[in-house]
C-alpha cells in the first residue's frame, strides 16, 4: 500500500541483468522487508529465477563474516556434508542451482554490517549471475550498489492503513470529515511509519481515536513509549512496539552518536504537514552551536550526524544551498525521554538554544535592506518553529524571558510575523514575556519600551484601536514617572517632551492610519531625527518612508510633477525590502501617472515573488489596485475608452481587491479596519463598481479571494503569469429567495458566520456549549449544502449584510499557540 513508485523501481532493477547490489534503506517499520518480498514475488513468477531469502534479525549484533556465512549456509544449503567451510558450501550451492538467475535477499543487516561487508563483496566477485537484495536502516556500501530509499506513506495511503488495522481490532472508524482528519493527525504523529500506525490502530482496543491522538502530543505527556505490546505473536521482538523499534537503531550507534541524538531532541518538533511552505528543520551550524561541547566535539558531531542520517534516525531535508536536519517525530520523544534522565542537560541546552536564535534574529536588524536580507529572511521562515521555541521555553525564568522578549521585539520590529502569518502567535508570547518579567531587573525599560511599542503597531493591523491605545500609555508609564506626563502625553504631538524613537514611531502610525491626522508628520519626523541620533539605522529608514507617506497624503510636502499619493505609497511599502538605490533605480525606469506606478510595484514583485514575504506583496498588490482605480476613473472621464477594455481593468481591480483580502486574513490583518487603508479599498471598489455593477463587481472578488497566499497566487495574477479561475455558479452575494444560504438552519448560519471569521472548530464548540464532535458534523453539513469545497471558502457564501459581524467575529476569535517543547 503506497508503495506503487517503489516498487517500479525495484522491479526495473531487477529486471537489468547488470543490476548487482539492490539496498532498501529506511527507518525502522517503514516495510522494507514486505517491499522486497512482494517485489521478488513478482520477479519471481516472471523469470524462474532461484530467490534465497536470509534472515539476519536474529544474529546478534556485531556478528562476525564467519557467523553471517553459517547463517547463510543454513538457510541455502538444503544438505551438507560436516566440517567444510561455509564459503565453499555458498559457491556450489549459489553454481549448482541451475536458474538462470540468482537472487540472494539479505534481511536486515544493519546490526550486522561489518560480518556482511566483505561476504558481500566475495560472493559477487565470485558469482556473476548473482544479485544480491539487503534490506538495512542504513546502506551497505559496496561500490556499485544502487539505494531505493523508502520514505513515509503517502499521506492518503497512511489513513487507509489505519482505517484497515482498526478494523481487525473490531473498533472501525467512522468514514465522516470530523474522523478522516483525527486519522490524519494521527497517522502524522507517529510519522506515517506503516508499523507505528498498526501500533496507534492497536490501541482503539483500549481508546477512541480522540485519546490515540492525545496520547501522541509530543511533549512530556506524550504516552507513545509506554504503549503496551498488544499482539504476541507473529510479529518480532524488535517490532512489538514503538520503543523497541527506535531502541533496536539506537542500541546499534556509536555512544558520541547516542549522545547528539539525545541533544538534538531539544529543537522543535518536525512538522511534514507544513515542511512544503515553512521549511522546518535545523541547519548544521544550529546543531554545533546547541549540542557541541568537549565531551561532543564539532567535528565528532559533524559525523555522527551524517551516520544518523545514514541510520534512518535523522532526517534530512536538502534544498539548492543548504541541508536542514530533524528527528522524526518518535524519535525526538525517544531520544528526549533519554535526555530527560541527564540531570541538568536538558536546561543547559535550551540554555544555548534560545541564545542561538536571539543572536541570529537579532542579526536580521543589520541584514535588512542588505545583500543579505533575502537570505536571511528564508533562513527566517525555515527556522521558525524553533525561534518560537526559542522565545517560549524560557517563559517560566524571567531571565531566560528576557531573552526571548529580545527575540519577539526585533521580529515585530522586523514585521517578520506577518511575512509568516504568525504575528498573533508572536504578539502572545510577547505579552506573556512582558508578564513574566513585569517587576524585576532582568528587562530593562528600554526593552519593555521597545516590545510594548511593537505590540501596539502589531495591534493596529489587527484592527485594535483601544488595544492600541492601552500599549501606548503602558510605555509612556515606562517612560515617565511624572503623572502629568502620563496623563496628557497625548496633547503634546506638537512638540518634543523627550519620548524614545520608537514610542515616536508607533504614535505616528497610530494617528496616521487610524485617526488621519496630520499631527503625525511631526511626531514621525522627530522619531527620524532620534533613531538616526541612536545611530538606528533601519528605525530611521522606516520611519522616514512613514513620514514620506504621511506628507504625501497630507500633501504638505514639495512634490515633483507626475510625483502622486500612488507612487509615495508604493515607495513607502517597497521601502520596507527594497534598498534606497534600488527603489531609485526602478522608480525612475517606471513611468508617470497611474500605469508608471503599475509598472513601478510589478518591476518591484518580479524578482521577490518566491521569497514569501507576503506582507510587502499584498501592499505592493494593495497600492498598485489603488493606481490601476485612479487610471480607471480618467479613462471613464475622458470618455474615449472601449468599452470592453473598461471592464477589463475594473474586474482586474476587484480581482486584485478579492486576493488582497484573502492574503491579509491568512497574516492576520484587518484592512477593514484602518480607516487610511479602508478609505482607498472603498475608493477603488466604487470605481470598478460603477463599470461592473455590484453583481459583476462581487464576483470578480470572489474570484480574487480564491487565491491562495501559500502558493503566491496573487503574485502571480498580477505579474500575468496566473489566471484567475472563472467564476463558479456561486449564490449571490447578498442572500435572496432561493439562496443556498437559507438552506442552513439558524444555528448552522451562527456557525458559518464564525467559520467564515476563521474560528477553529474546537472554539466555536466552547462558544457555543457543544462538543467538537457535533461542531466537525455541523461544519461538514454546511460545506455541502453551500457548497463549499474547502472550509475557507465559507466565506464565499456569507451574504452581505453580514460582512459586519464577520469581521467583528475575525476581531474576536482565540488564538491557539501550538506546543513546542
Amino acid at each position: 500500500m503506497g508503495r506503487r513508485g517503489e516498487l517500479h523501481r525495484l522491479g526495473e532493477l531487477l529486471d537489468v541483468s547488470a543490476t548487482r547490489m539492490i539496498t532498501l534503506v529506511g527507518p525502522g517499520g517503514v516495510g522494507k522487508t514486505t517491499l522486497a518480498a512482494e517485489a521478488l514475488r513478482r520477479y519471481r513468477g516472471t523469470t524462474r529465477a532461484a530467490v534465497h531469502w536470509i534472515r539476519l534479525a536474529r544474529l546478534p549484533p556485531g556478528a562476525d563474516a564467519e557467523v553471517v556465512a553459517e547463517e547463510m549456509v543454513a538457510s541455502v544449503v538444503r544438505s551438507d556434508i560436516a566440517g567444510r567451510p561455509a564459503w565453499t558450501c555458498l559457491l556450489e550451492a549459489f553454481t549448482t542451482v541451475g536458474a538462470p538467475r540468482t537472487v540472494l535477499v539479505l534481511d536486515n543487516c544493519e546490526h550486522v554490517l561489518a560480518g556482511v561487508r566483505p561476504l558481500i563483496s566475495a560472493l559477487l566477485a565470485a558469482l556473476p549471475g548473482l544479485t544480491i537484495v539487503a534490506t538495512s536502516r542504513e546502506p551497505v556500501s559496496w561500490i556499485d550498489e544502487y539505494v531505493v530509499v523508502l520514505p513515509s506513506l503517502p499521506v492518503e495511503h497512511a489513513a487507509e492503513l489505519f482505517r484497515r488495522r482498526a478494523e481487525l481490532t473490531g473498533r472501525p472508524v467512522p468514514d465522516d470529515r470530523e474522523h478522516r482528519a483525527l486519522v490524519a493527525r494521527i497517522c502524522r504523529r507517529v510519522d506515517d511509519n506503516p508499523l507505528f500506525i498498526r501500533l496507534a490502530a492497536a490501541r482503539l482496543r483500549h481508546r477512541p481515536p480522540a485519546a490515540v491522538l492525545r496520547e501522541l502530543g509530543g511533549d512530556g505527556e506524550d504516552r507513545r513509549l509506554r504503549w503496551s505490546h498488544g499482539v504476541r505473536a507473529g510479529i518480532e521482538d524488535r517490532h512489538r512496539s514503538v520503543a523497541d523499534v527506535i531502541a533496536w537503531s539506537f542500541e546499534l550507534c556509536a555512544p558520541a552518536e547516542r549522545l547528539l541524538l539525545e541533544r538534538f531532541s531539544v529543537f522543535a518538533a518536525f512538522d511534514p504537514a507544513g515542511a512544503e511552505d515553512r521549511g522546518g528543520g535545523a541547519e548544521a551550524e544550529a546543531i554545533v552551536a546547541v549540542c557541541a561541547d568537549p565531551e561532543l566535539p564539532p567535528d565528532e558531531l559533524l559525523r555522527g550526524l551524517d551516520r544518523l542520517v545514514d541510520c534512518s534516525l535523522v532526517g534530512a531535508r536538502m534544498t539548492e544551498t543548504t541541508v536542514r536536519y530533524y528527528l522524526p517525530q518518535s524519535v525526538r520523544v525517544f531520544a528526549r525521554e533519554r535526555l530527560r534522565r541527564r540531570d541538568g542537560v536538558e536546561a543547559r541546552l535550551l540554555f544555548r538554544h534560545r541564545r542561538y536564535y536571539r543572536e541570529k534574529v537579532v542579526a536580521g536588524l543589520t541584514a535588512w535592506y542588505g545583500p543579505d536580507e533575502e537570505d536571511w529572511l528564508r533562513w527566517a521562515r525555515s527556522s521558525w518553529d524553533d525561534i518560537l521555541l526559542g522565545i517560549e521555553s524560557g517563559l517560566t525564568d524571567p531571565a531566560e524571558a528576557a531573552v526571548g522578549l529580545d527575540s519577539a521585539a526585533t521580529l515585530l520590529a522586523l514585521r517578520v510575523p506577518f511575512v509568516t502569518g504568525a504575528n498573533r502567535a508572536v504578539a502572545r508570547l510577547t505579552e506573556r514575556a512582558l508578564d513574566v518579567t513585569r517587576g524585576t531587573a532582568w528587562v530593562p525599560a528600554e526593552l519593555r519600551i521597545v516590545a510594548t511599542a511593537r505590540l501596539a503597531v502589531v495591534a493596529l493591523w489587527q484592527g485594535r484601536p483601544d488595544r492600541v491605545r492601552q500599549l501606548l500609555d503602558e510605555c509612556v508609564a515606562v517612560h515617565s514617572a511624572d503623572p502629568r506626563v502620563r496623563r496628557k502625553w497625548r496633547d503634546t504631538a506638537a512638540f518634543d517632551i523627550g519620548l524614545p524613537a520608537v514610542l515616536e514611531f508607533a504614535r505616528g502610525q497610530e494617528l496616521l492610519l487610524l485617526h488621519e491626522d496630520p499631527r503625525s508628520i511631526e511626531v514621525l519626523a522627530r522619531a527620524v531625527r532620534k533613531f538616526a541620533a541612536a545611530g538606528r539605522d533601519t528605525g530611521a529608514r522606516r520611519a522616514e518612508l512613514c513620514l514620506a507617506l504621511a506628507r504625501a497624503y497630507f500633501d504638505t510636502a514639495d512634490d515633483s510633477p507626475g510625483r502622486r499619493w500612488p507612487v509615495r505609497a508604493l515607495e513607502a511599502v517597497a521601502g520596507w525590502v527594497v534598498s534606497a538605490a534600488e527603489l531609485d533605480a526602478a522608480t525612475a525606469a517606471a513611468g508617470d501617472g497611474p500605469r508608471g506606478v503599475v509598472e513601478l510595484g510589478r518591476a518591484l514583485l518580479t524578482d521577490r515573488v518566491g521569497t514569501g514575504n507576503t506582507w510587502t506583496a499584498g501592499w505592493i498588490v494593495h497600492c498598485c489596485a489603488g493606481a490601476l482605480a485612479l487610471d480607471l476613473a480618467q479613462r471613464r472621464a475622458d470618455g474615449t475608452a472601449d468599452p470592453a477594455e473598461l471592464t477589463a481593468a475594473a474586474t482586474e481591480i476587484a480581482v486584485l481587491q478579492g486576493g488582497v483580502a484573502t492574503l491579509h486574513r491568512s497574516i492576520g490583518v484587518d484592512t477593514d479596519a484602518v480607516p487610511l487603508v479602508a478609505r482607498g479599498i472603498r475608493h477603488a471598489a466604487a470605481t470598478a463598481t460603477a463599470v461592473l455593477g455590484p453583481d459583476g463587481y462581487a464576483a470578480a472578488v470572489r474570484r480574487g479571494a480564491r487565491l491562495r497566499p501559500e502558493l503566491n497566487e496573487l503574485q502571480r495574477y498580477f505579474l500575468g503569469t496566473l489566471r484567475a479561475g472563472e467564476p463558479r455558479e456561486d449564490p449571490p452575494a447578498a442572500a435572496g429567495k432561493g439562496s443556498r444560504w437559507h438552506d442552513l438552519s439558524a444555528a448552522e448560519r451562527e456557525i458559518a458566520v464564525l467559520v467564515a471569521a476563521g474560528w477553529a472548530n474546537s472554539a466555536i464548540a466552547v462558544r457555543r456549549g457543544t462538543s467538537v464532535r457535533t461542531v466537525d458534523a455541523q461544519v461538514v453539513a454546511i460545506r455541502r449544502k453551500l457548497p463549499a469545497a474547502t472550509r475557507a471558502a465559507v466565506i464565499e457564501h456569507v451574504p452581505a449584510e453580514l460582512t459586519d459581524r464577520v469581521r467583528a467575529a475575525y476581531r474576536q476569535r482565540p488564538v491557539r499557540l501550538r506546543p513546542r517543547g
